[in-house]
């Protein structure tokens, strides 16, 4: 039998898309603009029909009831509350909040060593709940967690340290514990999985945070930052993400974007407007351009990890009254 030109089709090859975003530090205290930049980049990935969204930590800036609040009215009005299409992890800013003004570097370390940790774990967990699995992986920590979700596990894992006065004075630097290892551990090397690309969700960084700016005292301060900078165990996790044959991990942190490989596994790392730093290039896009990572697995088994960007409308265009609603006011 001869076909005819009509009766040929070419199948195009499948592929099922992440859009990775990261550090976001909504707050309707000192962070009220992030909240339309989110919406904006969030918009955009709609409209480009991602399959799935990963957010890696510093979703608040400060950690607070009302920075969730207006990041959930937000994911509710793109109906991103949903197990199948959204993914998140918890950061540092999460807990412990951040340095907004000058006077905060004399009061921080107090405010970190008077954290609950645990109650803003809760809150986080609240805060996100529709997007986790029923029933944790362990019964008494939401972390680590596994989700399927097309041909891809998705491993959420916690890096936020505890406060330590020596090890984590001011709440940045990551830890991972013994028994979130040897339960990554058992999720990662778990025969129900085993097919599926593997991709680990944290909020700690594996590659040299060099940032750099034309302006020596903000290259300083960036210099003194990067020693409250640390993954501790970070020889071990990788360890573990190369003998139980992780493909991609998604991390935020340095708010560097970029994308590099170790041992043979891919790291995505971004943020909502990056800074720029020597060891790939990044530039500052400021106010004028969002920033998010897109990871394409195809139904061949290839995988791509690509710097994507979106354009926030101008200050002044969005609608005042959606933004009223997203702040809660």
């Amino acid at each position: 039998m001869i076909l005819s030109g009509a009766d040929v089709t070419i199948e195009k090859k499948q592929v099922f898309r992440i859009a990775h975003i990261s550090d976001t530090h909504v707050s309707p205290e000192y962070n009220r603009r992030n909240i339309t930049k989110l919406r904006d980049l969030l918009a955009h990935i709609i409209e480009e029909g991602f399959d799935h969204i990963a957010i890696t930590g510093d979703i608040t800036g400060h950690g607070e009831e009302r920075g969730y609040r207006s990041v959930r009215r937000l994911l509710k009005y793109f109906g991103l509350l949903d197990y199948d299409k959204l993914s998140v992890t918890i950061g540092n800013h999460d807990i412990f909040g951040g340095l907004h003004r000058a006077e905060d570097l004399l009061t921080f370390g107090r405010h970190c060593r008077t954290t609950n940790y645990a109650e803003k774990l809760r809150m986080f967990e609240r805060a996100f709940r529709e997007t986790f699995p029923k029933k944790a992986y362990s019964e008494e920590n939401l972390f680590p967690f596994v989700k399927i979700v097309g041909p891809v596990a998705l491993i959420g894992m916690n890096s936020i340290r505890a406060f330590h006065p020596f090890l984590n004075p001011v709440g940045s630097n990551g830890d991972v514990s013994d028994t979130q290892l040897e339960e990554a551990d058992r999720i990662l090397r778990h025969p129900s999985i085993a097919e599926l690309k593997k991709v680990v969700l944290i909020h700690h960084h594996f590659n040299k945070y060099e940032p750099c700016s034309d302006s020596f005292g903000t290259t300083l301060y960036h210099r003194f930052e990067s020693r409250t900078l640390k993954l501790h165990r970070k020889k071990e996790l990788e360890k573990l993400f190369r003998t139980a044959g992780v493909d991609v991990v998604l991390h935020g942190h340095t708010h560097v974007e970029g994308v590099y490989s170790r041992q043979g596994i891919l790291y995505s790392s971004t943020a909502l407007t990056p800074v720029r730093a020597k060891n790939d290039g990044a530039v500052h896009y400021g106010n004028a351009g969002l920033r998010f990572n897109e990871v394409a697995i195809s139904d061949e088994g290839g995988i791509e990890v690509i710097k994507r960007g979106a354009v926030a409308y101008p200050k002044g265009s969005s609608s005042r009254a959606l933004d009223k609603k997203l702040l809660g006011e």
